[in-house]
């Protein structure tokens, strides 16, 4: 191996490994492992190519991989119980939660079938497809979610 090509990895790894720092690994010893890969990934270099941008591609992609192969919670390790609640905890806030009409009145409303027929009857066609939205769970802004509720409680109480 060239001695410059060595200057050339170690010269990239002290520059890219940093940015993967986590966890209770320190600078120094990612910057070791960089090197490691770095010359791991010489034997495959095309000297064809430019040997820096081969290299630093090659490092930053081993570097992600270290990390996500390496990074755990203390204290996560030693239960798979906990570690199936965290996972679980995950996932829960990646699924929806349904959204609850912050008036008892419009719930109120829909248990009352004679009443949603008469407002699909009355209701302007853009607010009834709002007020459909609502009935069935879909999420509206604020404003328009209040909108809806304005009008209904205007024609309930014209009607009486």
């Amino acid at each position: 191996m060239n001695p410059q090509h060595l200057r050339t990895i170690q010269k990239i790894a002290k520059k890219i490994a940093p940015k993967y720092k986590f966890g209770y690994h320190d600078t120094e010893d990612l910057i070791q492992e960089a090197v490691i890969f770095g010359l791991e990934a010489y034997e495959k270099w095309d000297q064809d190519r430019p040997l820096e941008n081969f290299i630093s591609v090659h490092i930053s992609n081993r570097l992600k991989n270290y990390k996500r192969d390496n990074y755990f919670r203390l204290g996560l390790e030693d239960s798979s119980e906990q570690r199936q609640k965290a996972n679980e905890a995950k996932r829960n806030l990646m699924t929806p939660a349904p959204i609850c009409d912050q008036s008892l009145f419009f719930e109120d409303l829909i248990d009352n079938q004679e009443e949603v027929d008469f407002l699909l009857q009355e209701l302007p066609p853009l607010i009834r497809n709002d007020f459909l939205r609502m009935a069935n769970g879909v999420s509206l802004s604020k404003v328009r979610r209040q909108t809806v509720i304005d009008i209904v409680k205007e024609i309930l109480n014209e009607d009486g």
